[in-house]
């Protein structure tokens, strides 16, 4: 069975920051990817808990 992850655009910004330097802190990678903090870490730890 293929698993299948469906990514918005938002999750595609936060995964490229975290690509290029994924030591940033949750500020910096909400910034780079043009978000505020809270919504950024909760996009984070939802692509942790899918694998990503």
């Amino acid at each position: 069975m293929t698993d299948k992850y469906l990514l918005d655009p938002s999750d595609i910004r936060v995964l490229r920051v975290l690509q290029r330097d994924a030591s940033l802190s949750i500020a910096e990678v909400a910034k780079e990817a043009g978000m505020s903090q809270t919504p950024c870490w909760r996009r984070i730890k939802r692509l942790k808990e899918q694998g990503i």
